[in-house]
């Protein structure tokens, strides 16, 4: 792309706020706030990038290196306003955080034209400052391609230091210069070209975010409190105070005494009243500790070897960068008209609301000709125990969803090893299931949910749990008339039952060859059953059970899945918006995506096509779309695939259209009894299939 004919993302014009200059002030104000939601779900995409930023930062300054700000007008500003506030709030030296502006000091008051202008002027700017291998650069421009900036990225790739791009459009120069690149995409500005707006927004939040955590990592903080830091005023004075008190427990006179002693610093303070040591010894330990309070903490208090190595920086998450990125792009790569797709996300935003009604929250994505847009988040994840917000990153009960995500594919997985036929009887591999007639059942049957099963039965309320609940399914008769291949009857027993043959077959759960297999294959590395604890904050709470007293958060929502330890055939899995695309177009690729095939090109086609036809349309796992009411809306096309979860949860496939709807809602965390969730569904997904142009 020739430089004349770049037009960054950053100045697309906006076609929600044509006409914004005719509208009364209250449409003026709603439409700039609507927008601006747009900002905190367009970082969580970045989050990954976000992580690598701090990273080389961590190491920068942990190193003995400093972090240069580099901007012009408003990113200029944004990056001094970040690097001023690091010395007030964690204490890290004046020197250690150096912000330049394009125009100096007289640029932060008002605009300098043209002082953005020269790649030299960038170049001298930073050079003054001697940089060095040690050194962390960070780029702020909303174009992508300020010429202050990019000679400024110059003159770090050439000293060694590391450099991280903070840019509106990531196809500009800048980005060529950095180790990592964040460019929240957050749409075309209300006001065309003003990136003081969304972008400035995103701006600051990114920078917050990577020094923020870079201090916490470098131990700058002491749990959630603000102990790196001095007092220089009365309210400061008054703060350490109650921070000292919060973190040590220590009365006031105690605490007075360390502030003195150490002339106000909370730190040594801290470490003083904690380990009871001196005021020597507390600052030698947060010498050794590099400035890390746990660490110096655990080194004053002589803690074991065991003990010092929980103070330790945190290291990279292996698996960061092994996750497959998702081909993000706009509405017109994937072949979208914009506005119709933006009305499309309205409608869940609308459906939504504040979070005060049947559903409380919901992320969107859609997917087409590879290209995925989104995820879009709205609302709470949580609202009672806590109120957390939806993200893009938010995780939620899949619920049934479940049946194609792990137990349908793995299934095919062992059909293709040769493990066995689809129309080979279940007691082949769970011999006490012919019991009272059922030796007629396939494992065909199972997928296809014509296997005369009962749909549900409360296993729970009858204390049962684990494998007796299997024993159960095998010992019990078929309801009289249920005869098998003669009508559907959607079961979760028949997918328990799926469950149960993979582990025979395997001998491993349904959990450990779907993650084997499957989810890690594809990136999936937020996908999980039973997940951990340390995941609590990101996962959508779901609904209140009143025999274990508690909203289930964290614990799947599905009482036989509960009661069969959280990991079935049937429900127990977890997952984002984003690894549910991942999983998406591996089925429209014909089984393959990201470097990873996971099932064959005829698998996918013999499981997509019609097997049964009779109450419903049904595939293999999967539900097909129906001539009456379908969950995929009116406008997919026949061959079109899809299923629901129970929690709220919907993915459809298209594969005419190359198309993928992924709707997840929380919409039990009210209860289970609404239904807004059902007619959203398909209005969604036909506002989705109506916005398709080419």
């Amino acid at each position: 792309m020739k430089a004349q004919n770049f037009v960054p993302r950053t100045e697309n014009s906006n076609p929600l706020t044509r006409d914004i200059d005719t509208w009364p002030l209250r449409k003026i104000l709603e439409v700039m706030n609507s927008e601006d939601h747009r900002i905190a779900p367009a970082i969580a995409r970045e989050i990954p990038n976000i992580q690598k930023a701090v990273e080389l930062v961590v190491d920068s300054l942990s190193r003995g290196g400093r972090m240069f700000y580099v901007g012009a007008g408003t990113s200029g500003r944004l990056g001094i306003l970040d690097a001023a506030e690091l010395k007030p709030t964690f204490g890290l030296p004046d020197d250690r955080a150096i912000a330049i502006i394009s125009g100096g000091k007289q640029a932060v008051f008002s605009a300098i034209e043209g002082a953005e202008d020269s790649e030299d002027d960038g170049k001298q700017a930073l050079m003054a400052h001697s940089p060095t291998e040690r050194d962390v650069v960070i780029g702020i421009t909303a174009s992508g391609r300020t010429p202050f900036v990019l000679g400024a990225m110059k003159a770090a790739a050439a000293a060694g230091a590391k450099a991280i791009a903070v840019v509106g459009d990531p196809r500009g120069p800048v980005a060529q210069y950095a180790q990592t690149t964040i460019s929240p995409d957050v749409g075309p500005e209300v006001i065309t070209g003003s990136t003081r707006l969304k972008n400035g927004t995103a701006q600051k939040m990114v920078l917050n975010m990577i020094s923020t955590a870079s201090m916490v990592v470098l131990g700058r903080t002491y749990s959630n409190l603000m102990a790196g830091t001095s007092p220089t005023n009365q309210k400061l004075t008054s703060r350490a105070r109650r921070i000292l008190r919060e973190a040590t427990g220590c009365g006031p006179d105690e605490i007075q005494n360390a502030l003195e002693q150490t002339h106000g610093e909370i730190a040594p303070a801290l470490i003083m009243l904690m380990a009871g040591v001196g005021v020597d010894e507390a600052k030698s330990a947060l010498r050794q500790a590099s400035g890390s309070i746990r660490k110096a903490l655990g080194l004053a208090m002589r803690a074991s070897a065991d003990e010092r190595r929980t103070f330790a920086v945190p290291q990279p998450d292996a698996d960061s960068s092994t996750k497959p990125d998702l081909p993000l792009g706009t509405p017109e790569e994937a072949g979208f008209n914009r506005e119709r797709l933006e009305h499309a996300f309205q409608v869940v935003a609308q459906a939504v609301g504040d979070g005060s009604g049947p559903i409380p929250g919901a992320v969107a994505l859609v997917i087409r000709n590879n290209v995925v847009i989104g995820p879009r988040a709205w609302g709470w994840a949580v609202k009672t125990p806590e109120r957390i917000p939806v993200t893009p990153n938010t995780i939620f009960d899949m619920a049934s969803l479940t049946k194609v995500m792990a137990t349908t594919p793995s299934i095919l997985i062992l059909c293709e090893q040769g493990k066995f036929r689809l129309d080979d009887p279940v007691a082949m591999f769970i011999p006490e299931f012919a019991a009272h007639g059922k030796d007629a059942i396939t494992i065909r049957h199972l997928l296809t949910h014509t296997s005369g099963l009962p749909d549900h039965i409360r296993f729970w309320q009858e204390g049962l749990s684990g494998k007796q609940i299997v024993e159960r399914i095998c010992s019990m008769e078929i309801p009289q008339g249920n005869e098998p291949g003669k009508q559907v009857i959607y079961s979760d027993l028949g997918f328990i039952l799926l469950g149960e043959i993979i582990e025979r077959i395997t001998g491993m759960n349904i959990q450990q060859f779907a993650e084997q297999n499957v989810f890690k294959p594809l990136g999936m590395h937020d996908t999980y059953f039973v997940p951990p604890d340390e995941l609590r904050h990101r996962i959508a709470a779901t609904e209140y059970r009143e025999d274990l007293g508690r909203v289930m958060w964290g614990e799947v929502h599905d009482e036989n899945a509960y009661a069969l330890g959280g990991i079935a055939g049937h429900a127990g899995l977890f997952s984002t918006a984003e690894d549910t695309a991942r999983y998406a177009l591996m089925w429209l690729n014909n089984g393959s995506w990201g470097g990873a095939r996971i099932l064959g090109r005829r698998t996918v086609w013999a499981a997509i096509k019609e097997q049964v036809n009779l109450e419903e349309r049904r595939s293999l796992g999967w539900m097909l779309k129906s001539r009456a009411f379908s969950s995929g809306g009116d406008l997919l096309s026949d061959m079109a695939y899809g299923h629901t979860g129970f929690t709220g949860t919907s993915l459809w496939c298209d594969p005419v259209h190359n198309l993928a709807i992924i709707l997840l809602t929380n919409r039990v965390h009210v209860g289970r009894e609404g239904n807004a969730h059902i007619r959203l569904r398909a209005t969604f997904a036909n506002a989705v299939a109506a916005a398709i142009e080419q």
